[in-house]
């Protein structure tokens, strides 16, 4: 591809993310998974205009998200298999809060680099998380999009790094407790806790303890995990986290940290750098490399000891620390 040809095509991804959007949206993807459809069939399955659902049908069909058929019909894709609700790999939870509540966010990124800020609070006058609170439907797509990606780190997870070590566990931050889940059933012998906020750990599954993480966190445990948590703070409260955690663990204690690190150039790990934009964009947070994780975990008592890779396509790492 040309130069000019592939800035072009990236400057045209706010379509093929809208494109994906609206078929999501619609669930012509479920439509389509038991055989091809031709546009006026799925219109009237969906509730949509034929003639302009047909055009996003092409528009896909171009990207080899669909495959357009003799006879006017459309099909899935290997690619576009994976925006099925339900199905192993889903990402319809994924593409669903990128075309709406990450998309729109977008639009305060030019300010936002300009005079500093978040973009997400730019557009809405609140931090991301108020408005989830604000917004059930909005929430529940986010939540359940972060809940197929943690799946699928939890189980990279637990396949890397021996947890049989452990007596008891607490996974701060832990949400629906998607890798304590994971956890229990790779070392059932090990208690682990879940520890969240109010809201989030209201039906938990697993025996879980309700709290502030900038407080205070179940203390005694052998070890305690944060998956996911630090890239969403900056600097100083994510110290303040690790602090809090620092004062609840024993000395001979073992922290872990499950989260991205960024490359020394972005090219080595295109994922690790979006997802930071990602993190720039929402919530003012950011992802780090592994010079700046220890830094971090330096001043708040810790010291890194080490960072295993998960398995390929994770996205994660867990970075091992220890009390100093």
């Amino acid at each position: 591809m040309t130069p000019d040809a592939r800035l072009a095509r990236l400057t045209d991804g706010y379509v093929v993310t809208q494109l994906l959007w609206v078929v999501a949206e619609l669930h012509v993807a479920d439509e389509l998974a038991d055989g091809p459809r031709t546009a006026e069939e799925l219109a009237g399955k969906v509730g949509a205009d034929a003639g302009n659902l047909r055009r996003v049908l092409r528009g896909l069909a171009a990207e080899e998200v669909l495959e357009e058929l003799p006879g006017g019909r459309f099909g899935l894709t290997a690619t576009g298999e994976l925006l099925r609700e339900g199905v192993e790999g889903s990402q319809r939870g994924a593409v669903l809060a990128r075309g709406g509540l990450y998309y729109a966010a977008e639009a305060g990124l030019l300010d936002a680099v300009r005079d500093g800020g978040v973009p997400f609070e730019r557009v809405h006058g609140r931090t991301l998380f108020e408005y989830l609170d604000a917004h059930p439907v909005e929430s529940a797509r986010f939540q359940g999009s972060m809940a197929v990606r943690a799946a699928r780190e939890a189980a990279a997870v637990v396949e890397a790094y021996d947890f049989r070590r452990f007596r008891t566990l607490v996974d701060v931050g832990g949400g629906t407790g998607v890798l304590s889940r994971e956890i229990v059933r790779a070392v059932p012998q090990l208690s682990v806790t879940l520890f969240d906020r109010p809201e989030v750990v209201r039906e938990a599954q697993l025996p879980a303890v309700a709290g502030d993480f900038f407080a205070e966190v179940p203390a005694g445990a052998d070890a305690y995990v944060l998956s996911r948590v630090i890239h969403d703070w900056s600097d100083d409260d994510a110290v303040a986290i690790l602090r809090t955690v620092r004062r609840a663990m024993p000395d001979e204690g073992t922290l872990l940290l499950v989260e991205a690190v960024l490359p020394e150039h972005a090219a080595d790990d295109p994922a690790a750098v979006r997802m930071d934009v990602h993190m720039l964009t929402l919530l003012g947070g950011q992802e780090r490399t592994a010079e700046e994780f220890a830094a971090l975990l330096a001043a708040a008592g810790f010291r890194l000891h080490r960072v295993l890779p998960t398995g390929p396509g994770s996205g994660v790492n867990v970075l091992v620390a220890r009390p100093e």
